[in-house]
């Protein structure tokens, strides 16, 4: 409980004067108190009169009925509010428009003329939910009205609890509002959801299998003879075992294991030491954006995808395919990602080396280009001469890059992008903030 009236109303300055002015409510309860002041004046000895006015006292009595009433009033009325259920979707997209239904109940003989509702609301920037204005005709019927919010999930991906929601009761003149806590959480889970890398090129160079078929944006036929067995109608005829079928006297073709190497490789380089920001802003944050909406677009082209990242400093290899829910996945997966302490450079390296082929797009993501050149740009030519398609992306998060881990010798940004560029290694500096962030920066 608290005096509401003076302190809010002359809040906002002059136009707190001019609606103190103009609010019939407002100039009932001011009313009162000047009566008061009045009654009190009247009441006291003057130079005409040598006692007390005790017929005066009425004007200070009335009021005080009233403010002790409305005290009662609003105690009684915030009582009987009852915040029934709140229902809303239990899974949505990061930047997804919500609807919230509040199911409230008032049952009291009261009227009450201000009452407003607030859910406390995590999932966005600001922390809560609009403050709703309840009407009292909303629950003329039954005693019960469906309360409706919107909100855009503008914070980030995790695990939310909304609520609890906080229900203010003023009284009609203003004196004093109560406020009510309803317990009431809803749990809601936020999925990733990235936008698509401008730079992201996922059409595969050309690598031909052993019997002539280039494998394009879909696994073909395997690298790895299998066997043979005898033709029967549907099979492809490229495969035909011509030596085969002239000792058989019968057409044999020639079988191959299916390519069990992903198209797409997103290999993710996290490092405790190098990581810079805080929560959802820090670098390694923003690097995981960016491979899930790497994995995203390429399972959604129905491409195989593969992701490679440590796991309590333990490199793994993860596939990923189209019947997968990747951007919930993705969440699980890397809402609770810790660093690793080491950073796992070597590691990343040999599981593309043991898992990407020739064709195969592979994406090294690393949250820093402070990095042990020598080591990182052998496995990446390694993997360049085997037939893959290599790229790296590092989010911008110094001035210098560390060129030999024994020698400390460091080389500029400029010079790094240009060895990168001598070697045709497609080389992706990313901010280290994304565009919204700075947009936002520069608006504020």
């Amino acid at each position: 409980m608290q005096m509401w009236g003076v302190h809010h109303t002359l809040a906002g300055g002059f136009s707190g004067v001019l609606r103190l002015l103009s609010d019939p409510t407002n100039r009932v309860r001011n009313l009162l108190l000047l009566m008061m002041v009045a009654g009190l004046l009247a009441f006291m000895p003057g130079n005409t009169s040598s006692g007390f006015n005790f017929k005066a006292l009425i004007l200070v009595i009335f009021p005080l009925v009233v403010i002790l009433l409305s005290r009662l009033y609003v105690k009684a009325a915030v009582r009987g509010f009852r915040l029934v259920n709140r229902e809303m979707p239990s899974i949505c997209l990061e930047n997804e428009d919500i609807k919230v239904d509040l199911l409230v109940h008032y049952n009291n003989l009261l009227p009450f003329p201000h009452a407003f509702l607030q859910d406390d609301f995590p999932a966005v920037d600001v922390l809560s939910s609009p403050e709703i204005l309840l009407k009292a005709e909303d629950f003329a019927g039954n005693g019960s009205a469906i309360i409706t919010y919107r909100h855009r999930l503008n914070r980030g991906y995790g695990n939310f609890n909304i609520g609890p929601a906080v229900l203010t009761v003023r009284d009609p003149f203003n004196f004093f509002e109560e406020k009510r806590v309803f317990q009431l959480k809803t749990p809601l889970k936020v999925w990733l959801n990235p936008p698509v890398p401008e730079d992201l090129d996922l059409v595969k160079a050309n690598a031909l299998t052993p019997i002539g078929d280039s494998r394009s944006s879909l696994a073909g036929h395997g690298m790895d003879f299998y066997g043979i067995k005898e033709y029967v109608a549907g099979d492809d005829i490229r495969a035909m075992s011509w030596l085969k079928t002239a000792q058989t006297g019968r057409p044999v073709i020639k079988q191959f294991e299916r390519d069990t190497r992903p198209d797409v490789l997103v290999l993710v380089h996290t490092d405790r030491r190098q990581l810079r920001g805080f929560g959802f802003g820090n670098t390694m944050k923003r690097l995981l954006r960016i491979a899930a909406a790497i994995i995203g677009e390429t399972c959604q082209r129905g491409l195989p995808a593969a992701l490679g990242l440590c796991i309590d400093d333990v490199a793994q290899h993860i596939r990923l395919g189209g019947s997968t829910p990747v951007y919930g996945f993705m969440t699980e997966l890397l809402a609770d990602l810790k660093p690793a302490e080491d950073g796992g450079l070597q590691q990343l390296l040999s599981l593309a080396l043991n898992k990407a082929g020739p064709g195969t797009i592979v994406i090294f993501l690393s949250q820093t280009i402070h990095l042990p050149v020598d080591e990182l740009l052998g496995g990446l030519l390694t993997l360049q001469a085997r037939g893959a398609r290599v790229s790296l992306w590092a989010i911008d998060d110094t001035d210098q890059a560390r060129f030999s881990e024994d020698t400390g010798i460091t080389v500029s940004k400029d010079e790094f992008k240009q060895r990168l560029s001598e070697m045709n290694l497609e080389f992706l500096l990313l901010p280290s903030r994304s565009e919204t962030v700075q947009a936002r920066d520069r608006h504020e």
